[in-house]
């Protein structure tokens, strides 16, 4: 198993246990997705489930659903219709995720296996959409068997920079490192997890930001301030912390300067120099106005009245 870095992308996953969540808040705190419980068993829905799913997504996170599964009293045909016809009206971006801790110890490691493949492609069949499974690193060593190793792994261990190992993944995609996390918008504490960044960019980050590179119109709620090249719109931007921050690579790629993402430093570069002064929100870069007049050059007006942006070459 690989460790956790400060590469990794900032994910929390939530519950009615975390109540009523300001997602905007969530957003403009750095966390860039998340996981929201949608069912649990054959018949139990999230109380929070479409408020929190309709929220993240309008505070422009990509998001994703998962499963609580009770495999020691139920059928997984049964919970998986359930889960799909639930989940059906509402949109995400990451794999759906079955939930698989617990009580569901209680049957054979085999029976418990076949189990989880039977969820697996009825909810592929139903949805049409990737799936992945969520478990604890000492329940991944003692009751699943190796056939599950074909689907992405989301894997709990706390209080440890790289989780134990297992017999059957030696990567993990999503790694929850704590259940005591502390974000702005959310009362109490939170889930937070690690995901690796190949992972998001697969999943999130064309469902982020492909809009904007084919057109002129904001795809989040939030990215009010126009941005505009020689006159013409190239992307939208947005208010964090009363500053104007704007999309760093759209502006990059308008004024033709080179804009590169360090993994192992986990920041932005403008023709080969450092940025300090920027934000990662759901995925996108956003640097700050008097940040960009510095690394990008060029000449910068603001509007405030209209919340735009023009810079000229």
């Amino acid at each position: 198993m690989q460790a956790r870095g400060s590469a990794h992308i900032k994910i929390i996953d939530v519950s009615h246990h975390q109540d009523e969540i300001d997602w905007v808040k969530v957003s403009a705190s750095g966390i860039a997705g998340a996981f929201i419980k949608a069912t649990d068993g054959r018949l139990g829905v999230d109380s929070n489930f479409s408020r929190n799913a309709t929220a993240a997504r309008a505070a422009g996170l990509p998001i994703g659903f998962y499963h609580y599964a009770h495999p020691e009293v139920n059928n997984a045909i049964a919970e998986a219709k359930h889960f799909a016809e639930v989940v059906k009206e509402y949109e995400s971006q990451f794999p759906h995720v079955l939930d698989v801790e617990g009580d569901a110890s209680k049957i054979k490691s085999a029976e418990l296996t076949k189990w989880c493949i039977t969820w697996f492609t009825e909810v592929q069949r139903l949805t049409s959409h990737p799936v992945m499974i969520y478990t604890s690193a000492s329940f991944a060593r003692s009751n699943l068997g190796k056939d599950l190793g074909r689907w992405p792994l989301w894997i709990a261990h706390y209080g440890v920079l790289t989780p134990m190992d297992n017999h059957i993944w030696s990567t993990w995609a999503v790694f929850q490192y704590t259940s005591s996390g502390r974000i702005n918008g959310i009362n109490g504490n939170v889930d937070l997890d690690a995901m690796e960044q190949s992972f998001f960019e697969k999943y999130a980050v064309k469902a982020v930001e492909a809009p904007i590179a084919v057109g002129p119109q904001p795809i989040n709620p939030l990215d009010t301030v126009k941005v505009a090249v020689d006159g013409k719109t190239i992307a939208f931007g947005r208010i964090i912390d009363s500053q104007a921050y704007v999309p760093l690579r759209q502006l990059g790629d308008a004024l033709q300067v080179t804009v590169r993402w360090d993994a192992a430093a986990a920041t932005p570069y403008v023709d080969g120099k450092p940025i300090t002064n920027f934000k990662l929100v759901s995925g996108k870069t956003y640097i700050s106005l008097r940040a960009a007049v510095e690394a990008l050059g060029g000449k910068v007006t603001w509007d405030k009245d209209m919340r735009q942006l023009d810079v000229y070459k």
